[in-house]
C-alpha cells in the first residue's frame, strides 16, 4: 500500500477538479475572485499555475474514507467542500489580520477591496456547504449525508468562534495555555476533526471508528496551529509564502509568545506595552522569545498531540498499513515548513 504522500498529488488533482466543477467558469468578477483566491488565475482572470496550498484537510477527507474501506470518488464532493470552506475561512482572515501576502500572491482584499473579498468569501463558503448536497449523486446514503452537513455546520461554528478568542486575545497579555487550546481546538482543530470524521462516516464507518478519528483529528488540529506559529515567527516567508513576523505585529498571543510570558521575561512584558512594534521591534521580539526555549517547548508539544491522535487510532485496533498511512498523514501536517 502506498503511503499517504505518495498519493497526495493524486488526491490533490481529484478535489481540485471538483472545486473547479462546483465554482464553474464564469468570468463575472465574484468566480474570478474565487479563482484568484484559490491560486488558479491572475489579477486579469487569466488561468496559471500557482500553487493550490497544502489541501493537507481535504486529502485528509479522503486518506479517512479510504482507511475505513469506502471509495475515495464517493467522497470528493465533502473534500471539495472542506477545501472551498477553508479557503472562505482564510480568506476573511486576511482581511481581519490586514494580511497583505498569501502563498506569495497579494491577498484578495488588497487586489480588490475589503467589501468584495468578505462577499466573496461568503459566496465560497456557501459553496461549499451546498456541495455536499452532491454527495447524493456518488450513491452517498440521505442519511450519511445528512450527518455529514451536520459535522460540518458544527465545524463552523468552532472555527468562528475559534476565530473570535483569536482576534479577542490580541487586546489581552495574560491568556493561559487552557484558552490557547480551547481558541486552537476551534480556529484550526475543527476542521482537522470534521474532514476526518465525514471521510469515515461516507465510508459507512461504525461510530466508534469515526468517532476515534474525530478526536485524533482535534490532536492533529492542535499540532498544526503550534507548528503555524512557530512558522509565524521563525519560518522563511519564501517558503511560507507570508510575511515574517506578522503574528508578532498584530500581538497574537500564540502558544510560543504564552510559553514565553510564563518564562517571566522583563524585557518581553516590556516591550509588549508599546501600542505598535517596528520591523527592529520584531526581529528582538522573536529572538525574546527564542532565548526562552519557547520555540522548542512548541515543537515538542505538537509531536506530543501527533502521538496522541496516533494512539487514538491504535486502540480502536486500525491495521498496521492503514495506521502508518495515517501516521504519514499526522507527520505531513507537522513535519511542514509552509
Amino acid at each position: 500500500m502506498n503511503s499517504f504522500l505518495d498519493d497526495t498529488e493524486y488526491y490533490k488533482s481529484l478535489v481540485t477538479e471538483e472545486m473547479k466543477s462546483i465554482i464553474g467558469y464564469s468570468s463575472e468578477g465574484l468566480f474570478s475572485w474565487m479563482r484568484y483566491h484559490l491560486g488558479w488565475e491572475d489579477d486579469k482572470g487569466l488561468p496559471i499555475q500557482s500553487s493550490p496550498g497544502k489541501m493537507i484537510r481535504s486529502t485528509g477527507l479522503l486518506l479517512a474514507t479510504k482507511l475505513c474501506g469506502g471509495d475515495i470518488k464517493k467522497a470528493l464532493p465533502a473534500a471539495a467542500a472542506i477545501e472551498l470552506i477553508h479557503n472562505f475561512s482564510l480568506l476573511h482572515d486576511d482581511i481581519e489580520d490586514q494580511s497583505v501576502s498569501r502563498r506569495n500572491r497579494p491577498t484578495l482584499w488588497t487586489v480588490v477591496d475589503q467589501a468584495q473579498a468578505i462577499n466573496t468569501g461568503d459566496g465560497m463558503f456557501i459553496l461549499g456547504r451546498n456541495a455536499l448536497l452532491r454527495l447524493d449523486r456518488y450513491g452517498v446514503s440521505v442519511q450519511n449525508v445528512l450527518e455529514a452537513i451536520k459535522r460540518l455546520d458544527e465545524a463552523c461554528i468552532s472555527l468562528v468562534r475559534g476565530q473570535y478568542l483569536d482576534i479577542t486575545f490580541e487586546t489581552k497579555d495574560d491568556v493561559s495555555i487552557d484558552e490557547y487550546i480551547q481558541m486552537a481546538l476551534g480556529k484550526t482543530a475543527a476542521m482537522f476533526a470534521a474532514p476526518l470524521s465525514i471521510g469515515a462516516v461516507i465510508a459507512d464507518a461504525n461510530a466508534p471508528t469515526i468517532d476515534s478519528l474525530h478526536r485524533a483529528g482535534l490532536n492533529i488540529g492542535i499540532s498544526f496551529q503550534m507548528i503555524d506559529d512557530v512558522l509565524g515567527i521563525w519560518g522563511d516567508p519564501a517558503i511560507t509564502g507570508k510575511p515574517v513576523g506578522d503574528d508578532i505585529r498584530s500581538k497574537k498571543m500564540t502558544y510560543p509568545v504564552i510559553m514565553a510570558f510564563q518564562a517571566g521575561d522583563e524585557d518581553l512584558f516590556s516591550i509588549y506595552k508599546k501600542e505598535q512594534f517596528s520591523d527592529d521591534d520584531v526581529e528582538y521580539i522573536s529572538t525574546l522569545i527564542e532565548k526562552t526555549g519557547a520555540k522548542e517547548l512548541t515543537e515538542l508539544r505538537a509531536k506530543e498531540e501527533n502521538l496522541l491522535a496516533l494512539k487514538e487510532l491504535d486502540e480502536i485496533g486500525l491495521e498496521r498499513n492503514m495506521l502508518e498511512q495515517f501516521q504519514s498523514f499526522a507527520e505531513a501536517a507537522v513535519g511542514r515548513t509552509t
